[in-house]
């Protein structure tokens, strides 16, 4: 890579899918470990909860250390009101002093979170304000959790507009982009209550795939379909997906850094020559 210029910029779009969201601490970690970590970085839902923190400066190992420790029962609450089955002030509460109660301004890399207008019902990209109700937004599951009120926007799940944010990553400045898929099928063992039905339904969208080969340079598809979407037991077989999927895909990630580079450096001398 050319001193003269600027390192390539690697964006990391990381999708929806409740727990298995996880496998994005994988994913980083092999990144971290291969000098390849993301410069820019999007998320939604799960996705938006792991990429704010890791643009908040975060490591994988200690997002990964805040993920093992937690315990639902004492940040979600049943609601008291019609509008969801759970309470997440506890959980906002959380979010914000795990972030520090940064602003997207006062993050170390930059960052945007995807959430969908439940009155318009159109996608909603949040790059300023508070982070911590950025990602509540995003990852508010319809019927699950309350929509957050944001800017005068009644707001939830990302997922139900861009599950996987990969070209809002390239508006961001990446040249490059890696999307992550944690989606994957449906559960092999079938829901068994309310909430586990609403956060399966909440992972479904038609056409994502074909959307994210033609937005995204490299798609990571971690095998997470072995576990449900709301198995908190399994955090460390999702992490363990998104390595293993990062791991096969280091190869060609390079590949894609060195053509990058190259590209680079033949459009400079181009823009710099003389034509007859």
């Amino acid at each position: 890579m050319t001193t003269s210029e600027e390192p390539i910029r690697i964006g990391l779009a990381l999708g929806g899918g409740a727990v298995r969201g996880t496998a994005h601490i994988g994913v980083l970690e092999v990144l971290e470990k291969a000098g390849l970590e993301p410069a820019i970085l999007t998320g939604t839902s799960a996705g938006a909860l792991v990429g704010a923190l890791y643009a908040a400066g975060l490591t994988a190992a200690e997002i990964s250390a805040q993920a093992h420790s937690l315990r639902w029962a004492k940040l979600v609450r049943p609601a008291r009101t019609r509008k969801a089955l759970f309470d997440t002030r506890h959980l906002g509460a959380y979010l914000e002093e795990l972030l520090g109660g940064r602003e997207f301004t006062e993050l170390e890399r930059p960052f945007a979170a995807v959430a969908c207008d439940l009155i318009t019902g159109e996608r909603v990209v949040m790059r300023d304000g508070p982070v911590s109700t950025a990602v509540l937004a995003s990852a508010a599951i319809p019927g699950v959790f309350p929509p957050v009120d944001r800017d005068g926007r009644m707001l939830v799940d990302g997922g139900l507009v861009d599950m996987v944010p990969a070209r809002l990553a390239r508006e961001l400045g990446a040249d490059i982009v890696v999307a992550v898929d944690v989606s994957g099928p449906l559960p092999r063992r079938p829901p068994t209550t309310l909430v586990h039905v609403m956060v399966a339904v909440s992972a479904m969208q038609p056409g994502g795939t074909q959307r994210l080969t033609e937005d995204a340079d490299l798609v990571l598809a971690p095998e997470v379909d072995g576990y449900a979407f709301w198995e908190l037991s399994r955090i460390t077989e999702f992490e363990d997906a998104g390595r293993a999927a990062t791991e096969q895909a280091l190869p060609l990630l390079t590949a894609l850094t060195g053509t990058a580079v190259a590209r680079r450096e033949w459009e400079r001398t181009q823009s710099g020559g003389s034509h007859v």
